[in-house]
């Protein structure tokens, strides 16, 4: 997990021009704090969209995924994201994965957690309760609160009986009840809204102009 990539952050364009007003203020404000730099860490399970979204963030294919990447959001500004495998193998959390993703960010502070997850899965279970609290366990309490759950894998139709708002809340309520429990932090602490109402929101868009989602 060694490779440095560094380049423009052109994608930032390609977003809607909400969500790019949006993020220049952001990042307008953290200048005004004297922040330059803004680390991202993308963790979750395998096979659940990491590099699909780290691809969609920075508009570029990531060739490996558990390299180190490098974007300028502008000038004087600097946007790290770390792309990792997924922390499970077989039906267990890998504990070879969370070591070497635990000696790659020796030195480095992170200030968002990115946790993704699929939106068409119908259940939670066991093994997300072994991820979430691994994550705790490997890198402290302290790193749900800097976190944000993304859910893909958005365009879909859901089970028989289920309208798609109904089928979204009864996702995201179970699967962010297995946050706050295994992390051991409250509900008003993970800002998880913010990514998965976006997401929301460009499906229902796309789907009314009767074309594919963007990242497809």
């Amino acid at each position: 997990m060694a490779t440095q990539l560094v380049k423009e952050w052109t994608a930032i364009k390609q977003f809607p021009a909400a969500t790019q007003d949006r993020l220049l203020e952001l990042l307008g404000k953290l200048k005004q704090e004297n922040v330059s730099t803004l680390t991202i860490l993308v963790l979750g399970k395998g096979c659940v969209g990491k590099s699909s979204t780290v691809n969609s963030i920075i508009g570029d294919r990531v060739v490996s995924v558990s390299s180190f990447h490098v974007h300028t959001a502008g000038p004087g500004f600097t946007l790290n994201i770390i792309d990792t495998p997924g922390l499970v193998e077989g039906a267990y959390v890998s504990d070879t994965v969370r070591e070497t993703i635990k000696r790659f960010l020796l030195n480095k502070t992170i200030d968002v957690l990115l946790y993704v997850d699929r939106l068409d899965l119908y259940r939670v279970d066991n093994l997300d309760k072994q991820v979430v609290k691994a994550i705790k366990y490997s890198f402290s309490k302290e790193i749900w609160r800097k976190g944000i759950v993304a859910l893909t894998h958005a365009q879909f139709s859901p089970p028989d009986g289920l309208n798609y708002e109904e089928f979204f809340s009864k996702r995201t309520e179970s699967l962010m009840k297995v946050v706050r429990q295994g992390s051991r932090i409250s509900k008003k602490e993970i800002q998880y809204f913010f990514v998965i109402k976006w997401i929301q929101k460009w499906i229902k868009d796309d789907i009314s102009r009767e074309t594919k989602p963007s990242w497809e």
